[in-house]
């Protein structure tokens, strides 16, 4: 039998490992199902919580969905073709932990955004490919300090995806575009609480000429019904979180620290009842620019409100409002 020093290494590293799940993209998701899970083969949550002094201290991570064509059907390797050569972050959704209170936060950071004094959109700063450069421009225009992130790209959050054994989730509206992995059209039906698997969920996530207006905010309000429906996920089967730990660590990219915050996931295994979820987004009307492309202007005082609301640990759904699906 192992001893408790043993013991006690063997269930930190359990705790850090969850806290991993935090930041999944269109995961946001596993995230707080790792916090939730309480089923370990040989310790209870209590004496895992006896052996770690959980932290009150907020958590920000920015979860990351890459645009690249790289390792899809869809690449070409041209450099005068959009996304072949460069990358962009087309998915940024910021997530805040809250352990004093159990409130996980989603909110989106709109990609056609562009800052004050910039020409192009802030979706731009993943082109050199270093996740860092979108961590810095979004703590320019949210004003809050993000202390990790975590990125997936196309045929990686579609692994993600289908590893997980899919999302259930309301479609708007029957919706067909071509999925990365294959080049082939995929066709998602409407409804609600649809089950799909990766690669009809990576097609909703990234649909959104089908919406006419307001494209883009409707499109992100299907992402975070897939992060949520992820969560969900994790949440109903406690006993496959091991297995989702390894296809999160196969599938994305993130600079954790899993021992600063192995704590943190104890605690949550703690007080999974008392977990609350909110969803919001940033502010996303926008026009075309003098260059043809729709932008998004910085709006420094709907962003203070809004992250000041989320600070709070309030519900931040109203601070900016959102369209309506158009009727299918």
């Amino acid at each position: 039998m192992e001893n408790q020093q043993e013991a006690i290494a063997r269930s930190r590293r359990r705790a850090a490992a969850a806290v991993l799940c935090v930041t999944v993209f269109a995961a946001a998701f596993i995230g707080v199902a790792c916090f939730l899970h309480a089923s370990s083969p040989k310790y209870s949550p209590n004496e895992l919580g006896s052996q770690l002094a959980p932290t009150s201290d907020p958590l920000y991570v920015l979860l990351i969905g890459s645009d690249s064509r790289r390792g899809t059907a869809l690449y070409t390797g041209k450099a005068n073709e959009h996304a072949q050569v460069d990358q962009h972050s087309d998915i940024m959704t910021l997530m805040r932990i809250d352990p004093e209170t159990y409130t996980i936060t989603l909110v989106t950071v709109p990609r056609d955004t562009q800052l004050a004094g910039t020409s192009g959109k802030i979706n731009d700063a993943l082109a050199g490919g270093d996740p860092n450069e979108v961590v810095k421009v979004v703590e320019t225009l949210t004003g809050i300090t993000v202390d990790y992130y975590m990125m997936t790209t196309f045929t990686s959050f579609e692994s993600l995806v289908d590893d997980l054994g899919g999302t259930v989730v309301d479609v708007p509206l029957k919706i067909t575009t071509d999925d990365p992995s294959t080049g082939r059209d995929v066709t998602v039906a409407p409804g609600q609480s649809q089950s799909l698997d990766g690669s009809q969920t990576l097609v909703l996530a990234r649909a959104r000429k089908e919406y006419v207006e307001d494209q883009d905010a409707l499109r992100q309000v299907n992402v975070r019904n897939i992060e949520v429906s992820l969560i969900e996920k994790v949440l109903a089967n406690p006993g496959g979180i091991d297995d989702a730990l390894l296809y999160l660590e196969e599938h994305t990219t993130t600079n954790m620290d899993f021992g600063l915050v192995a704590s943190l996931a104890a605690d949550f295994l703690l007080h999974r009842d008392d977990v609350t979820i909110y969803t919001c987004t940033g502010p996303h009307k926008g026009s075309v620019n003098e260059a043809g492309l729709w932008v998004i202007p910085e709006d420094k005082e709907t962003w203070s409100l809004l992250m000041e609301t989320v600070d709070a640990g309030e519900d931040p759904s109203g601070v900016v409002s959102l369209p309506s699906f158009p009727v299918s």
